[in-house]
């Protein structure tokens, strides 16, 4: 009985393990295909959101390319869209009727094969580098010899994320009349230039011609202070004429390299004072200075004046000595100075007060530079004039006496 009770309660304990274990086994069991269960709706969820996430993108891009392509549809400018390799991938109706192409024959072709944009590798190669726009023109003969030039807005178009070149972007302008207007302008402006300087061609040679009858005149002339007059006169003359010859031979004719004229102006007056030459040198310290023709025409006048009157004056008899020129330009404001090393001005002379020719018309040139004149009287005589250039009131009349 004993060995019955015994064997009946170890039997009952063994059912009780596997029952326990049964449990524990489908707990196990439960719990992990539970928690696999709530995993899983978790990946669901975000799986979906992802979907969502990039839907809205696509739909975003969708709409703006859609706007992108009503705009390069509706635009009078070609458009030309190509991949990384370059391959045409569309182009929008005023490409097409631009360039009087179809749409077989563009696409998939490469951009360097249409034969519109020259030098497109270069340009694609720099735009890719620098990662910028580049802006280019071409010039084409199109319609039985019908000029046409395009300026071409290249555009690359990188991934965000990489960097990596996704699209080429061709937008081309076309600039026909704006480039024949410039044309146009061109060959105005060298017209222009051809009538300038015939006219000043012309005017130097009337200026020389009235040179010459001074000339001639002066041979008929036996009073000393009218031949003297006639001679002041012939180098006035010249002295304007070499202004219009400088401008003649100049390349630009706004303005003459001022420093070269006063070199060539000292010769002829050299010339004209020949006897007293060899004991009154000049001695030049001038800068390479441009100046324009209301500003030249009045320093040409009072360079010949002072010098003149220097020469005539200032070293009688066999008194030697030297007429030095400065001309300098410093903070706009431009400096000609002219001393000579000779007796002197009078004790009595007032500038401001002489009614010589000579001093009336270096007061009257000075006014019409709205320049500043300072007389030196110490060893010598000197005068010195300012003015402003390029000056405010430049184109006033020339004085008159």
């Amino acid at each position: 009985m004993l060995t019955i009770l015994l064997y009946t309660e170890s039997l009952w304990r063994d059912v009780w393990l596997i029952i326990v274990s049964f449990l524990l086994f489908t707990g196990t069991i439960f719990v992990y295909f539970r928690l696999r269960t709530s995993t899983f709706s978790r990946f669901t969820e975000l799986l979906e959101e992802r979907v969502q996430f990039k839907t809205r993108q696509l739909v975003e891009k969708n709409i703006e390319l859609e706007k992108l392509s009503l705009v390069a549809s509706g635009t009078g400018n070609a458009v030309l869209i190509a991949g990384p390799t370059g391959n045409v991938e569309w182009v929008n109706d005023g490409f097409l009727l631009r360039y009087g192409v179809s749409q077989e024959s563009v696409i998939g072709s490469r951009i360097n094969l249409l034969g519109i944009h020259h030098g497109v590798d270069r340009e694609i190669a720099a735009a890719i580098t620098d990662k910028h726009s580049r802006t280019f023109e071409s010039y084409l003969v199109k319609d039985h010899g019908k000029e046409k030039w395009i300026s071409t807005t290249l555009t690359p178009v990188f991934d965000e994320v990489g960097g990596t070149l996704k699209k080429l972007l061709l937008v081309d302008a076309d600039i026909t009349p704006t480039k024949l207007m410039q044309q146009q302008i061109e060959r105005s402006l060298r017209e222009k230039d051809v009538l300038l300087k015939e006219i000043h061609h012309r005017v130097k040679n009337n200026l020389q011609i009235i040179i010459s009858l001074l000339n001639l005149q002066s041979g008929y002339i036996k009073d000393e202070s009218t031949l003297k007059a006639v001679k002041d006169g012939q180098l006035r003359v010249r002295s304007m004429a070499l202004v219009h010859e400088k401008f003649y031979q100049a390349e630009e004719l706004l303005e003459i390299n001022f420093g070269e004229y006063i070199e060539k102006l000292c010769h002829y007056l050299y010339q004209a004072y020949g006897d007293k030459t060899e004991r009154i040198k000049i001695l030049l310290n001038v800068d390479s200075i441009g100046l324009d023709m209301d500003t030249a025409m009045p320093c040409g006048l009072l360079i010949n004046e002072i010098v003149s009157n220097a020469y005539k004056y200032a070293f009688p008899g066999s008194r030697e000595g030297t007429i030095s020129i400065d001309f300098h330009r410093n903070q706009g404001l431009v400096t000609l100075s002219i001393k000579d090393t000779g007796v002197g001005l009078p004790a009595d002379f007032q500038e401001d007060a002489s009614e010589t020719l000579g001093m009336q018309l270096i007061q009257a040139l000075t006014g019409q530079l709205d320049g500043n004149l300072t007389v030196d009287r110490n060893n010598g005589a000197g005068f010195s004039v300012t003015f402003p250039y390029p000056r405010p009131s430049a184109g006033n009349p020339a004085p008159s006496f």
